[in-house]
């Protein structure tokens, strides 16, 4: 399962980053999510979710980061990693929050970010 983003659908309206926040920490904070809205530069209202791509697993360059070799189906399933993950994801999707490292688990295996995205901006395939 991955998620799919349709930024022409993105209202900016940043309810995926709080209900991820509410569901991983029990608060609402964008900081805390595991998926950004990011706004461009120019003020033309276009907005990009990004978010964890969960690439197919040998390609998992982010997994380079963790200190010991680590199972990939194992690495997805938890939503804290190490920091030093950071710099090796070619997305930019992985974010920093505290001294850990924010990786999209998928809630799970019920993303809540595809439940209340009200212009159905992210699905999932």
């Amino acid at each position: 399962m991955r998620l799919v983003i349709n930024k022409r659908k993105c209202s900016g309206c940043h309810i995926c980053e709080l209900v991820c926040s509410v569901y991983h920490f029990g608060v609402a904070s964008p900081k805390k999510a595991a998926i950004r809205i990011n706004k461009d530069d120019l003020n033309t209202s276009i907005n990009t979710p990004k978010v964890c791509l969960q690439c197919v697993d040998r390609k998992m360059k982010c997994l380079r980061g963790f200190p010991d070799p680590t199972d990939p189906a194992t690495a997805r399933e938890s939503f804290l990693w190490d920091r030093a993950c950071l710099e090796f994801c070619p997305y930019d999707a992985i974010f920093r929050y505290e001294d850990s490292a924010l990786h999209c688990n998928l809630c799970d295996g019920h993303p809540r970010c595809v439940e209340f995205c009200t212009p159905g901006a992210i699905t999932v395939r």
